[in-house]
């Protein structure tokens, strides 16, 4: 039964009701927030840029959300890193070999 004393939207009101409806669902103690923190992790991941995710949010600067997410662009970091290398280099062969495991061949 709602608390009539506190307005629904109240923002500590609807942060107790979704850990408890996330409870009785079997998803254990959840908040709110973390939804922000995987619709986030969810556009970065499609490509979306790191300065529309910080307008998303409504963060002040891109700075917050780099901080913030920062570790989820190693793999786009990676990846500039090996398009500008090809592009520069050309292809290039791996420095180590390619070792197999216990039993196989080496293909390096």
């Amino acid at each position: 039964m709602p608390c009539r004393n506190v307005h629904e939207t109240d923002p500590d009101t609807f942060s107790h009701l979704f850990s408890r409806l996330a409870r009785k669902a079997g998803l254990g103690h959840r908040h709110p927030h973390e939804l922000r923190h995987s619709g986030a992790s969810l556009m970065l991941a499609q490509g979306t840029p790191l300065h529309v995710v910080s307008e998303v949010l409504g963060h002040a600067g891109i700075a917050i959300t780099k901080d913030v997410y920062g570790h989820l662009l190693e793999g786009e970091r990676r990846a500039a890193t090996e398009a500008i290398s090809t592009a520069l280099l050309g292809k290039q062969s791996p420095v180590a070999p390619k070792v197999a495991p216990d039993g196989g061949e080496d293909t390096g």
